[in-house]
Protein backbone atom coordinates (compact mmCIF):
# COMPACT_ATOMS: atom_id res chain seq x y z
CA UNK A 1 0.00 0.00 0.00
CA UNK A 2 0.93 3.58 -0.71
CA UNK A 3 2.38 5.42 2.32
CA UNK A 4 -0.02 8.17 2.22
CA UNK A 5 -3.67 7.40 1.53
CA UNK A 6 -6.88 9.20 2.37
CA UNK A 7 -8.98 6.71 5.37
CA UNK A 8 -12.27 7.71 4.06
CA UNK A 9 -11.13 5.72 1.33
CA UNK A 10 -9.52 3.23 3.15
CA UNK A 11 -12.75 2.68 4.77
CA UNK A 12 -15.04 3.55 1.96
CA UNK A 13 -17.12 6.16 3.02
CA UNK A 14 -17.99 9.91 2.23
CA UNK A 15 -16.18 12.52 3.77
CA UNK A 16 -17.95 13.94 6.52
CA UNK A 17 -19.97 10.67 7.43
CA UNK A 18 -20.94 10.19 11.08
CA UNK A 19 -19.25 8.18 14.07
CA UNK A 20 -22.04 5.18 13.59
CA UNK A 21 -21.07 5.26 10.19
CA UNK A 22 -16.86 5.10 10.61
CA UNK A 23 -17.81 2.46 12.73
CA UNK A 24 -20.17 0.33 10.83
CA UNK A 25 -17.50 0.58 7.82
CA UNK A 26 -14.28 -0.30 10.11
CA UNK A 27 -16.63 -3.69 11.30
CA UNK A 28 -17.63 -4.38 7.62
CA UNK A 29 -14.04 -4.10 6.68
CA UNK A 30 -12.36 -5.64 9.55
CA UNK A 31 -14.78 -9.23 8.54
CA UNK A 32 -12.26 -9.32 5.52
CA UNK A 33 -8.40 -8.05 5.76
CA UNK A 34 -8.37 -9.32 10.30
CA UNK A 35 -5.32 -11.69 10.45
CA UNK A 36 -7.42 -14.14 11.74
CA UNK A 37 -9.89 -14.64 8.36
CA UNK A 38 -7.41 -13.42 5.68
CA UNK A 39 -4.86 -15.73 4.52
CA UNK A 40 -3.02 -12.45 2.67
CA UNK A 41 0.44 -12.22 3.89
CA UNK A 42 0.05 -8.28 4.70
CA UNK A 43 -3.17 -8.58 6.84
CA UNK A 44 -2.07 -7.83 9.92
CA UNK A 45 -0.40 -4.67 8.53
CA UNK A 46 -3.66 -3.90 6.47
CA UNK A 47 -5.90 -4.25 9.35
CA UNK A 48 -3.56 -1.89 11.52
CA UNK A 49 -3.91 0.42 8.13
CA UNK A 50 -7.79 -0.02 8.81
CA UNK A 51 -7.62 0.47 12.40
CA UNK A 52 -5.36 3.81 12.33
CA UNK A 53 -7.73 4.94 9.88
CA UNK A 54 -10.72 4.70 12.10
CA UNK A 55 -9.36 6.16 15.37
CA UNK A 56 -7.87 9.37 13.16
CA UNK A 57 -11.86 9.80 11.68
CA UNK A 58 -13.12 9.39 14.78
CA UNK A 59 -10.32 11.68 16.09
CA UNK A 60 -11.10 14.41 13.58
CA UNK A 61 -15.25 14.53 14.64
CA UNK A 62 -13.29 15.08 18.10
CA UNK A 63 -10.32 17.26 17.72
CA UNK A 64 -9.60 19.72 14.56
CA UNK A 65 -6.02 18.52 14.91
CA UNK A 66 -6.39 15.29 14.02
CA UNK A 67 -4.00 14.90 10.77
CA UNK A 68 -5.70 15.71 7.50
CA UNK A 69 -6.36 14.20 4.30
CA UNK A 70 -3.24 12.41 2.46
CA UNK A 71 -1.25 12.02 5.37
CA UNK A 72 1.39 9.61 6.25
CA UNK A 73 0.10 8.14 9.49
CA UNK A 74 3.10 5.71 10.07
CA UNK A 75 6.31 6.81 8.26
CA UNK A 76 6.52 10.25 8.28
CA UNK A 77 8.21 12.60 5.42
CA UNK A 78 11.67 13.88 6.48
CA UNK A 79 10.66 17.14 5.50
CA UNK A 80 8.44 16.45 8.97
CA UNK A 81 9.43 19.08 11.67
CA UNK A 82 9.54 18.72 15.19
CA UNK A 83 6.43 20.34 16.40
CA UNK A 84 3.99 18.95 13.66
CA UNK A 85 5.90 14.94 14.93
CA UNK A 86 5.02 16.06 18.62
CA UNK A 87 1.62 17.36 17.17
CA UNK A 88 1.04 13.89 15.79
CA UNK A 89 2.62 12.14 18.82
CA UNK A 90 0.25 14.36 21.08
CA UNK A 91 -2.70 13.53 18.86
CA UNK A 92 -2.12 9.49 19.11
CA UNK A 93 -1.64 10.26 22.59
CA UNK A 94 -4.83 12.17 23.53
CA UNK A 95 -6.57 9.80 21.06
CA UNK A 96 -5.23 6.78 23.48
CA UNK A 97 -6.78 8.72 26.29
CA UNK A 98 -10.09 9.20 24.72
CA UNK A 99 -10.34 5.23 24.11
CA UNK A 100 -9.18 4.90 27.74
CA UNK A 101 -11.65 7.04 29.14
CA UNK A 102 -14.60 5.76 26.79
CA UNK A 103 -13.09 2.14 28.06
CA UNK A 104 -13.60 3.73 31.52
CA UNK A 105 -17.17 4.64 30.94
CA UNK A 106 -18.03 1.46 29.78
CA UNK A 107 -16.23 -0.44 32.22
CA UNK A 108 -18.12 2.42 34.80
CA UNK A 109 -21.63 1.54 32.89
CA UNK A 110 -21.21 -2.00 33.19
CA UNK A 111 -20.24 -2.17 37.19
CA UNK A 112 -23.01 0.47 37.15
CA UNK A 113 -25.29 -2.00 35.68
CA UNK A 114 -23.80 -5.33 37.17
CA UNK A 115 -24.38 -3.38 40.89
CA UNK A 116 -28.19 -2.36 39.56
CA UNK A 117 -29.13 -5.75 38.54
CA UNK A 118 -27.55 -7.19 41.79
CA UNK A 119 -29.28 -4.53 43.55
CA UNK A 120 -32.28 -5.79 41.56
CA UNK A 121 -31.76 -9.53 42.34
CA UNK A 122 -31.31 -8.79 46.05
CA UNK A 123 -34.60 -7.16 45.97
CA UNK A 124 -36.31 -9.69 44.28
CA UNK A 125 -34.76 -12.23 46.56
CA UNK A 126 -35.94 -10.24 49.52
CA UNK A 127 -39.29 -9.75 48.34
CA UNK A 128 -39.32 -13.98 46.93
CA UNK A 129 -37.84 -14.60 50.48
CA UNK A 130 -40.22 -12.48 52.05
CA UNK A 131 -43.27 -14.35 49.58
CA UNK A 132 -42.10 -17.56 51.18
CA UNK A 133 -42.05 -16.99 54.64
CA UNK A 134 -45.49 -15.71 54.29
CA UNK A 135 -46.96 -18.64 52.31
CA UNK A 136 -45.28 -20.45 55.04
CA UNK A 137 -46.69 -19.16 58.17
CA UNK A 138 -49.94 -19.37 56.22
CA UNK A 139 -49.16 -23.33 55.19
CA UNK A 140 -48.52 -23.86 59.12
CA UNK A 141 -51.40 -21.88 59.89
CA UNK A 142 -53.94 -23.76 57.81
CA UNK A 143 -52.32 -27.14 59.28
CA UNK A 144 -52.48 -26.07 62.75
CA UNK A 145 -55.80 -25.37 62.09
CA UNK A 146 -57.12 -28.37 60.62
CA UNK A 147 -54.95 -30.14 63.56
CA UNK A 148 -57.08 -28.35 65.71
CA UNK A 149 -60.11 -29.09 63.97
CA UNK A 150 -59.54 -33.16 63.75
CA UNK A 151 -58.42 -32.92 67.74
CA UNK A 152 -61.43 -31.05 68.42
CA UNK A 153 -63.82 -33.56 66.14
CA UNK A 154 -61.79 -36.79 67.82
CA UNK A 155 -62.74 -35.15 71.32
CA UNK A 156 -66.35 -34.70 70.18
CA UNK A 157 -66.55 -37.94 68.79
CA UNK A 158 -65.28 -39.55 72.01
CA UNK A 159 -67.69 -37.54 74.21
CA UNK A 160 -70.47 -38.44 71.92
CA UNK A 161 -68.96 -41.94 72.30
CA UNK A 162 -68.58 -41.70 76.51
CA UNK A 163 -72.19 -40.15 76.32
CA UNK A 164 -73.57 -43.30 74.41
CA UNK A 165 -71.90 -45.75 76.47
CA UNK A 166 -73.31 -44.10 79.74
CA UNK A 167 -76.60 -44.01 78.41
CA UNK A 168 -76.32 -47.59 77.85
CA UNK A 169 -74.94 -48.46 80.52
CA UNK A 170 -78.10 -46.66 82.63
CA UNK A 171 -80.28 -48.54 80.27
CA UNK A 172 -79.10 -51.90 80.79
CA UNK A 173 -78.97 -51.02 84.49
CA UNK A 174 -82.87 -50.15 84.33
CA UNK A 175 -83.39 -52.96 82.54
CA UNK A 176 -81.44 -55.52 84.88
CA UNK A 177 -82.69 -53.67 88.00
CA UNK A 178 -86.69 -53.98 86.18
CA UNK A 179 -85.62 -57.75 85.71
CA UNK A 180 -84.67 -58.40 88.95
CA UNK A 181 -87.79 -56.59 90.52
CA UNK A 182 -89.90 -59.17 87.89
CA UNK A 183 -87.93 -62.04 88.73
CA UNK A 184 -88.31 -61.02 92.84
CA UNK A 185 -92.23 -60.38 92.20
CA UNK A 186 -92.52 -63.60 90.43
CA UNK A 187 -90.53 -65.53 93.06
CA UNK A 188 -92.53 -63.40 95.92
CA UNK A 189 -95.87 -64.64 93.99
CA UNK A 190 -94.74 -67.89 93.79
CA UNK A 191 -93.71 -68.12 97.32
CA UNK A 192 -97.38 -66.82 98.11
CA UNK A 193 -99.02 -68.92 95.81
CA UNK A 194 -97.06 -72.22 97.14
CA UNK A 195 -97.68 -70.65 100.60
CA UNK A 196 -101.76 -70.53 99.54
CA UNK A 197 -101.83 -73.95 98.24
CA UNK A 198 -99.86 -75.53 101.45
CA UNK A 199 -102.29 -73.73 103.80
CA UNK A 200 -105.51 -74.47 101.61
CA UNK A 201 -104.04 -78.61 101.71
CA UNK A 202 -103.28 -78.41 105.86
CA UNK A 203 -106.78 -76.97 105.86
CA UNK A 204 -108.28 -80.08 103.74
CA UNK A 205 -106.35 -82.33 105.84
CA UNK A 206 -107.34 -80.81 108.83
CA UNK A 207 -110.84 -80.94 107.68
CA UNK A 208 -110.77 -84.60 105.89
CA UNK A 209 -109.02 -85.80 109.71
CA UNK A 210 -112.05 -83.63 111.19
CA UNK A 211 -114.49 -85.73 109.34
CA UNK A 212 -112.47 -89.35 109.36
CA UNK A 213 -111.18 -89.59 112.36
CA UNK A 214 -107.95 -91.10 112.52
CA UNK A 215 -109.02 -93.66 109.23
CA UNK A 216 -106.28 -93.00 106.94
CA UNK A 217 -106.80 -92.16 103.22
CA UNK A 218 -106.14 -94.81 100.55
CA UNK A 219 -105.41 -94.22 96.78
CA UNK A 220 -108.41 -95.20 94.88
CA UNK A 221 -106.50 -96.65 91.66
CA UNK A 222 -106.65 -100.76 91.54
CA UNK A 223 -104.51 -102.06 93.51
CA UNK A 224 -102.83 -99.04 95.28
CA UNK A 225 -103.01 -98.92 99.07
CA UNK A 226 -101.21 -95.78 99.47
CA UNK A 227 -102.45 -93.89 102.14
CA UNK A 228 -99.68 -90.90 102.06
CA UNK A 229 -100.68 -86.86 101.71
CA UNK A 230 -103.15 -87.53 98.62
CA UNK A 231 -103.74 -85.53 95.41
CA UNK A 232 -107.44 -83.28 95.45
CA UNK A 233 -110.31 -85.37 94.87
CA UNK A 234 -111.60 -85.97 91.54
CA UNK A 235 -115.14 -87.06 90.36
CA UNK A 236 -115.81 -90.47 89.16
CA UNK A 237 -118.20 -92.71 87.79
CA UNK A 238 -118.57 -93.84 91.76
CA UNK A 239 -118.32 -90.26 93.16
CA UNK A 240 -115.22 -88.57 94.52
CA UNK A 241 -112.07 -90.33 94.47
CA UNK A 242 -108.61 -89.64 95.81
CA UNK A 243 -105.25 -90.82 93.99
CA UNK A 244 -101.75 -90.90 95.03
CA UNK A 245 -99.56 -88.47 93.29
CA UNK A 246 -98.22 -91.55 91.08
CA UNK A 247 -101.84 -92.48 89.92
CA UNK A 248 -103.27 -88.85 89.75
CA UNK A 249 -102.10 -88.10 86.53
CA UNK A 250 -102.57 -91.84 85.09
CA UNK A 251 -106.35 -91.69 86.15
CA UNK A 252 -106.77 -88.16 84.38
CA UNK A 253 -105.39 -89.55 81.04
CA UNK A 254 -107.61 -92.74 81.47
CA UNK A 255 -110.53 -90.76 82.00
CA UNK A 256 -109.59 -88.29 78.95
CA UNK A 257 -109.04 -91.28 76.78
CA UNK A 258 -112.71 -92.78 77.89
CA UNK A 259 -114.24 -89.39 77.02
CA UNK A 260 -112.64 -88.94 73.07
CA UNK A 261 -113.83 -93.00 72.81
CA UNK A 262 -117.60 -91.60 74.03
CA UNK A 263 -116.62 -88.51 71.28
CA UNK A 264 -115.69 -90.80 68.97
CA UNK A 265 -118.93 -93.25 69.69
CA UNK A 266 -121.24 -90.40 69.32
CA UNK A 267 -120.29 -89.06 66.31
CA UNK A 268 -120.27 -92.65 64.62
CA UNK A 269 -123.80 -92.42 62.17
Amino acid sequence: MPDSYDPNELLGIEPGSSEEEIRRAFRRKAKTVHPDVSDAPDAAEQFKRLKDAHDLLIERLTSPEAPLRDEDLYRPTRDVSDQERESIINSFRRRREAEARRRSRRRSAVKGQARRAQRENDAFQEEMARRRAAFETRQREELQRERDQRLQAEREERERAAADAEARQRMEEARRRTIEELERAKRERAERDREDREARDRERRARRAERMGDQPLECAWKGCHEADELAVPLETALGPRRFCHQHYEEYLEFRRGKQRQTASARNRP
